[in-house]
């Protein structure tokens, strides 16, 4: 007597299929899950619907591939020919690390006191003189703003770069002219050196962003430019009203650059405008994003519109947005040029 057959459920070799499956059969998870909306919420489906064989193989699939997924975070992506204690070295491998503390050799009095600034004496009136130093650390923070889109900190950036390397094309300038006027006196026979200090200042960094090490090089340059300038000035190439000007010159660029820098981060890091970001700026934005926006503009007036759609970014920044085409129009569309509104938080503008 022939063995009687067993029905063969259909319903595990009828599924949809997608080319990017991770199955080697093709078997589409979105398009199953789409077939078996119902039944997939029903909490008891009954055993007998048409499409439970396919619920079961489903529920399979679900979980084969969040295993898969799994093994794949595992590995950290790895490639199958990839040991696994080998891949799972990608997770734990440090940070790159300096071997040694970065340093910044000061031969001149007037770098050095660029790089630390002045403080006010205890008790006398005045203005305390911005240094590098902190200039690096207000950098630093207009850099960590940059992470919240905000517009404002990346024209800080974007403006501070630039004005950094006019301030080092004039030292460039001037110090050619210095180094021609030497050079010559060479030719003619008279030897020369630049001046050194014997024992130049020591100026441990570690500035946590890389806009410390663009102000550590401006001032390493205006340590040069004036090693050059008092080295023209002794070999009587330069007189000593002339070398004062240059040098004042220099300090002032140097300094206009620096307090702007903190002229930025004194209202950009305000607790009321900590948080601005171009959402702020898009039609419909809540009252409070509305009063950031219009406080933003009455102190610094309207952010150029490269800048503000990314076209014109900063050298370094935190931002990591990938914008659609819709929402690269809905920024387009915001009228950068309105007028202040009414209202805004005096406390703000001081």
């Amino acid at each position: 007597m022939a063995p009687k057959k067993t029905a063969v459920d259909s319903s595990l070799s009828a599924f949809a299929t997608a080319d990017n499956s991770p199955f080697p059969d093709r078997y589409d998870l979105d398009g199953e899950r789409r077939i078996l909306g119902s039944l997939l919420n029903d909490d008891d489906p009954d055993p007998a619907h048409p499409l439970f064989g396919r619920l079961q193989l489903y529920y399979e699939r679900e979980a084969e591939f969040t295993r898969m997924r799994q093994a794949h975070e595992a590995r950290a992506g790895a490639d199958p020919l990839v040991g696994s204690s080998e891949a799972r070295q990608i997770k734990t491998l440090p940070s790159l690390v300096a071997e040694s503390q970065d340093v910044m050799s000061l031969h001149t009095l007037e770098a050095l006191r660029l790089f630390m600034g002045k403080a006010v004496e205890p008790g006398k009136p005045g203005a305390p003189i911005a240094g590098g130093k902190r200039v690096a650390a207000a950098l630093r923070s207009l850099w960590s703003l940059s992470s919240n889109d905000n517009p404002y900190a990346d024209w800080a950036l974007v403006e501070t770069k630039a004005r950094i390397e006019e301030v080092r094309a004039y030292i460039k300038s001037e110090q050619g002219q210095l180094l021609l006027k030497l050079d010559e006196m060479r030719a003619k026979g008279l030897a020369y050196s630049v001046l050194q200090s014997r024992e130049p200042a020591q100026m441990q960094l570690g500035f946590a962003s890389p806009y410390g090490y663009m102000v550590a090089l401006l001032i390493v340059e205006v340590d040069y430019f004036t090693r050059v300038l008092k080295s023209a000035q002794r070999r009587d190439l330069v007189s000593g009203r002339q070398g004062h000007a240059l040098l004042q010159a220099v300090k002032h660029k140097c300094r206009s650059v620096f307090e702007r820098v903190l002229y930025w981060q004194k209202y950009l890091m305000k607790d009321e405008l900590v948080t601005l970001s171009r959402v702020d700026f898009v039609a419909g934005a809540e009252a409070s994003a509305q009063q950031r926006v219009s406080a933003v503009k009455a102190i610094f007036g309207e952010v150029p519109k490269p800048v503000f759609m990314g076209e014109e970014a900063p050298r370094h920044t935190k931002r990591r947005l990938n914008l659609s085409a819709a929402e690269l129009r809905l920024l387009d569309a915001v009228p950068l040029a309105d007028a202040v509104a009414t209202g805004v938080d005096k406390n703000l503008l001081t």
